[in-house]
């Protein structure tokens, strides 16, 4: 199944060398050279994925990030890096963090593939929380005095 995905990079040669491969796999490609203009390209279009490289000028990749899971949570993150410092991801919680220079090509899709599957299961999992906040929910709704007159 084809899916949107949005490329960001500053280097030119790399947006193109993300892009190919992943046209070559199966999907359609919109690529941004800032994270001003990718976030542009995310509000215009609707995405699945995101490819972001971590370094960018002005906004940076972990800004984008953040911007990306507050603002549309159902897209699944790559983000890609040529710097493996350690360094926090807790905000940004990216689905696949994918070092520069790629291994091969193929590293690429795999990445976008596993970041689709990771955050599509995660999806469908609620956590402990959602549950917990469902039931009391449920529980308020059927102790509403409001609820009982009506049926």
């Amino acid at each position: 199944m084809t899916k949107r995905i949005v490329v960001i990079d500053d280097e030119a040669a790399v947006c193109d060398l993300i892009g190919k491969v992943l046209i070559r796999a199966g999907h359609e490609v919109l690529i941004a050279h800032s994270g001003e203009a990718g976030l542009a390209l995310l509000a215009a279009h609707e995405v699945h994925c995101l490819v972001v490289d971590k370094l960018l000028p002005q906004m940076g990749g972990l800004e984008v990030v953040a911007e990306v899971r507050r603002r549309w949570p159902s897209i699944a993150i790559v983000l890609v890096t040529a710097h493996p410092e350690p360094f926090n991801l807790e905000a940004a919680r990216p689905e696949v963090v994918l070092a520069k220079p790629f291994k091969n090509l193929a590293a690429v899709a795999d990445a976008v593939h596993e970041a689709l599957e990771t955050h599509a299961s995660a999806s469908n999992t609620k956590s402990p929380l959602t549950n917990l906040k469902e039931r009391v929910a449920a529980v308020v709704a059927e102790m509403t005095p409001g609820r009982r007159k009506r049926e």
